[in-house]
């Protein structure tokens, strides 16, 4: 099973539930990123095993390809992830130090949202979400709004932007949303690589299949 640790020796980046509160610090819904382009670098091509490679199931790698809804037969995908970070940090340690990079940009935690679940292929079995933030708590006019997981001390991502609260929160972009995420980290000094993996997980109204790869330096 590869670990965090064995993954930062092999990557070689080179600058890349329903509850009542109020809207806190809202992003205006159509802005693309909140400090400006991200200048990438070319994404590594063999970094680790699972770059530079097509990943098509979810026993392959650490990295989820899709969040999950469940249902009375089961569980069904409802979006793609987008966003597979490794912090300088191991478990929920690792988790909380991503989380922290968006309480900084001043993102709500625990937002009104729908639960959603993740695969586990150590464990075999799906997982509640572990971490959730979003621009503002009820996104009554849009947002951007995360969901995330940490397996394997790899946290995979999925980014998105809302469509208004009302009738209910929808799809309104994937790419809008992983760019939001791109230049957060890239702020705070992550090194980011757009679109670096490739997920097989193209979907609409706009996710291109790839993730990118975030890493902070210990």
């Amino acid at each position: 099973m590869t670990t965090r640790r064995s993954l930062l020796r092999k990557i070689g980046l080179t600058g890349i539930g329903t509850a009542t509160g109020i809207a806190l610090l809202p992003t205006p819904p159509h802005s693309t990123t909140l400090h400006g382009t991200v200048e990438g670098t070319e994404p590594p091509t063999a970094a680790v095993d699972w770059i530079g490679t097509e990943i098509t199931t979810e026993d392959e790698t650490p990295v989820c390809r899709y969040h999950y809804a469940p249902t009375r037969d089961g569980f069904v995908p409802t979006a793609p992830f987008n966003v597979v970070l490794i912090p300088a940090a191991d478990g929920e340690a690792g988790l909380e130090r991503v989380m922290t990079v968006l309480d900084e940009e001043g993102w709500v935690r625990n937002p009104v949202e729908y639960t959603r679940f993740a695969w586990n292929r150590t464990t075999d079995s799906y997982v509640r979400q572990q971490a959730t933030a979003a621009q503002t708590y009820w996104g009554a006019s849009g947002r951007r709004h995360v969901r995330c997981w940490s397996f394997e001390d790899v946290v995979s991502m999925q980014a998105h932007e809302d469509t208004g609260a009302r009738p209910k929160h929808g799809i309104a972009s994937y790419r809008r949303g992983r760019e939001t995420i791109e230049a957060i980290f890239d702020a705070a000094g992550w090194r980011v690589s757009p679109g670096a993996i490739d997920l097989t997980n193209e979907s609409g109204p706009d996710h291109d299949g790839r993730a990118t790869l975030i890493l902070e330096d210990p």
